[in-house]
């Protein structure tokens, strides 16, 4: 299976196959020659029907990595980005952070920021509920540090298991998956914890992401693509939240 890189900040893909290699593209769209993969000419063919194709649970699951769900997360990410920004901008690149004298307060100021966004998309009827279509019931967030260090073209440079996860999984008979309701509330959570009385483990905020010294604020978001013809972005692997305010 060929691969791709996408920037989050653009749904369609530079890339096209040429039939033995497919370039990269970078984040800031750029091709790149690395990263190149050989396409299986084997002749086998993936039932369409496989459960591991249709709704992957796991990343081992071959539709999780190849799979061939239309990721539409173009108008949430600018959403998202739009109130993040300000934040991200203050984050020094060494502690402290940022002025907040607590996790706790900077927890506190981004639940207010990520509340807005959430009530901002459930009434904005051009970004989809289902963020995956067909839809998908599970993906996993990924917490990168941001800016990186060193060379950094796509999330291909990443190595996954040095971050941390965040698993959003929907109910196996829901008819949408994953919606943009789900996700923001889900990363958030995370990121943040929950307002006072709302966290049902009862052990302050309940975040999830970082230490007390760090001030998490997410910059942007990065993913793997394939394909990208006729407006449609393939997901591959995981979704990367590149993140300001935490220790690598």
């Amino acid at each position: 299976m060929a691969e791709q890189s996408k920037d989050s900040s653009s749904e369609t893909s530079s890339g096209t196959s040429n039939g033995d290699i497919t370039p990269t593209t970078s984040t800031n769209g750029s091709l790149f020659e690395t990263h190149v993969a050989e396409l299986d000419n084997d002749g086998d063919e993936d039932d369409p029907n496989d459960p591991e194709l249709l709704d992957p649970q796991s990343p081992a699951d071959e539709g999780y990595r190849e799979g061939d769900h239309d990721f539409r997360f173009k108008r949430l990410d600018e959403l998202i980005k739009s109130h993040t920004a300000a934040a991200a901008a203050t984050i020094k690149p060494e502690k402290p952070y940022n002025d907040c004298p607590s996790r706790e307060l900077h927890n506190s100021n981004q639940r207010a920021i990520w509340r807005r966004i959430r009530e901002e998309a459930a009434n904005d009827h051009d970004i989809p509920n289902a963020l995956f279509s067909p839809p998908r019931t599970y993906i996993e967030v990924r917490v990168s540090e941001w800016p990186r260090l060193g060379h950094y073209c796509c999330p291909c440079d990443i190595n996954p298991d040095a971050c941390e996860a965040i698993e959003i999984r929907a109910p196996g008979d829901s008819e949408d998956g994953i919606t943009k309701d789900m996700f923001i509330q889900r990363v958030s959570e995370a990121f943040y914890g929950r307002d006072p009385g709302d966290n049902k483990e009862g052990d302050g905020d309940g975040y999830k992401i970082g230490g007390e010294e760090d001030r998490p604020v997410i910059d942007h978001f990065d993913y793997m693509i394939q394909g990208g013809g006729n407006g449609r972005v393939k997901i591959m692997g995981h979704i990367f939240a590149m993140t300001r305010g935490i220790t690598p």
